[in-house]
């Protein structure tokens, strides 16, 4: 049995904290006055007994790090230890240290036991915060389980780390099934070789927002999806995976197909008493087989009116053809009409079928008639009237099936008066006129254009997400000689040079900028006011005030929708 030298034990003693020198057997060799104290024995008691049975300490049997510091020479400290009664239940930190002879030899271990109050008060909190932090954990487990969109994250090598309730559903794979898989081998996406959302966010650190794509469900199912992904980062700060999420339009694709295959207006957008008025006409006259003459400006949308037309009407399963007269020369014009045949001009070096043949059966769409030459309205009229034409260079008659709709941006009358335009042609193009007017004849429709120019944009990526009121009031107060054309040039202007999120007046193209805005009350800009709130009166009045359908049937967001409702006080 070692002994301490009269220098060591005065150390020994002088300790602050409860010590024993232990033998490697677990006996005690020496006790200090703090231990003494605590544990209330003298050494001469204690002396050659095992340390258990002074100590008392709860893991002793069970965990005690002895016999491994005795054998790895190393020490050890073990945290939180238990004491009996006898030191009134104080918690314990105990330090093992070995002690070595000349030889290196474990000969004794030195056992020092420190106050370990803190650290159980550290200890409890960290056990209430882990508690807190596993509610919060379940419950926003259960907010993104509640979302119908499809969530779902991957680490840094694609594998899915987690999965909701909604991707579920939309895949057909539980979320056992699908972690640690690949996340391309269970969405199997139209992107994931070419253009994944997760890794374009991976590598440029930048959100995506609603990729169109298609993935492909367990049962080998198309389903058409809007993509959305953003980085996941740890504590730390460090990008650690990416967060994505599958928004269903399955819903919209139907919707779409079947607003293309049964008619609809969906290319136009207006509420406008004018608008409506046409929509009427139309509806009418799609029916039937007469021939159309849409007037309007540039850019007014006589073409999207004319494909209405087709796909309301009865030849919907024909073809739809279209031939802009003012861009062809006017033999090159008689050529694109009605075809040629082989050697019927230089160049001409095999037959080629016209226009009027392709659109047998459907629809011929004529495009600024008012450019074309006398002598090719004679010919325009003669299939009108017998529908029947010869190729150029060509002697055999060939019948057509075809319905006529012609459009001109042009005053059709002023051109009959000055001879540049035969006046038989115009009454048989002119059985139906309908006059698709100027934007700036139907200045309450351009909030709901805007709208619908920001969610056609934002689906290349979100970006915008309001329209400030000075960039709307500079918006309706211009003129707009480009109609809904430049419209829609002008939002997309401001959707790329934007630096916030909300289109303002200093984004848009300098014209608009400068154009001036009335400051004297407007009587027609009170009547759209008026008008635009009985607008959002009625489609509430309709949906019983449920705002989501009703803000579908104006073609608004939600959010707009609310807005809208609290600028008119309908809130």
């Amino acid at each position: 049995m070692i002994s301490l030298s009269t220098g060591d034990r005065w150390l020994f003693d002088q300790l602050s904290e409860p010590a024993f020198l232990l033998d490697p057997q677990r006996q005690i060799l020496a006790v200090n006055p703090a231990a003494a104290t605590l544990f209330n024995v003298s050494e001469a008691h204690v002396r050659g007994r095992r340390c258990s049975t002074v100590t008392g300490f709860a893991r002793c049997e069970s965990s005690c790090a002895f016999d491994e510091v005795v054998r790895s020479g190393q020490g050890k400290k073990s945290l939180d230890l238990e004491c009996l009664q006898s030191c009134d239940g104080s918690s314990l930190c105990v330090e093992l240290t070995p002690l070595r002879d000349a030889e290196g030899q474990v000969v004794a271990v030195l056992e020092l036991m420190h106050d370990a109050s803190i650290v159980r008060t550290l200890t409890d909190r960290l056990e209430q915060k882990q508690a807190r932090l596993r509610t919060e954990i379940e419950r926003s487990r259960t907010l993104v389980n509640s979302i119908a969109d499809g969530v779902y994250s991957i680490d840094l090598d694609m594998c899915l780390t987690s999965f909701s309730r909604g991707a579920e559903l939309m895949t057909g794979y539980n979320e056992e099934e699908v972690l640690g898989r690949k996340c391309f081998e269970v969405f199997r996406t139209s992107v994931c070789d070419t253009d994944c959302p997760l890794k374009w966010t991976l590598k440029n650190e930048q959100p995506v927002q609603n990729c169109s794509a298609a993935i492909i469900d367990k049962q080998n199912r198309r389903i058409p999806a809007f993509l959305s992904s953003d980085l996941l980062r740890d504590s730390n700060g460090d990008i650690c995976g990416c967060v994505g999420i599958i928004r269903d339009r399955s819903e919209v694709e139907n919707l779409k197909a079947k607003m293309h295959n049964e008619y609809t207006f969906s290319d136009f957008v207006g509420k406008s008493k004018v608008m409506g008025e046409i929509f009427d006409r139309v509806r009418t006259v799609a029916a039937t087989e007469t021939t159309v003459l849409i007037a309007g400006e540039s850019g007014t949308g006589k073409e999207l009116l004319a494909r209405a037309i087709h796909y309301r009407s009865a030849r919907k399963a024909g073809a739809f053809v279209k031939v802009n007269c003012a861009s062809l020369a006017e033999t090159l014009l008689e050529s694109e009409l009605f075809g040629h045949e082989k050697g019927a001009f230089t160049g001409a070096v095999k037959s080629k079928p016209g226009r009027f043949e392709l659109a047998n059966g459907g629809t011929l769409f004529l495009d600024e008639i008012g450019d074309t030459s006398l002598a090719l309205q004679a010919k325009l009229l003669r299939v009108l009237q017998e529908r029947e034409f010869e190729r150029v260079g060509g002697i055999q008659t060939l019948k057509t099936d075809v319905r006529v709709i012609a459009a001109t941006n042009r005053d059709l009358q002023k051109l009959i008066a000055s001879g540049d335009f035969r006046e038989d042609l115009y009454y048989r193009l002119c059985v139906v006129p309908v006059h698709l007017p100027p934007l700036r004849e139907r200045r309450e429709d351009i909030p709901l254009l805007v709208e619908y120019f920001v969610q056609k944009f934002n689906a290349r990526g979100e970006r915008i997400r309001e329209v400030s009121s000075r960039a709307m009031a500079q918006l309706i107060n211009y003129d707009w000689p480009g109609n809904v054309r430049e419209l829609e040039n002008a939002i997309e202007h401001a959707y790329v040079t934007s630096v916030t999120d909300r289109v303002e007046r200093r984004f848009l193209p300098a014209a608009i900028q400068q154009a001036a805005v009335a400051s004297e009350p407007d009587p027609e800009g009170d009547q759209f006011c008026a008008s635009e709130r009985e607008q959002l009166m009625q489609a509430l009045d309709r949906h019983r005030w449920k705002k989501a359908p009703a803000a579908q049937e104006l073609g608004l967001s939600r959010t707009t929708l609310w807005r809208k409702m609290k600028q008119y006080d309908l809130v």
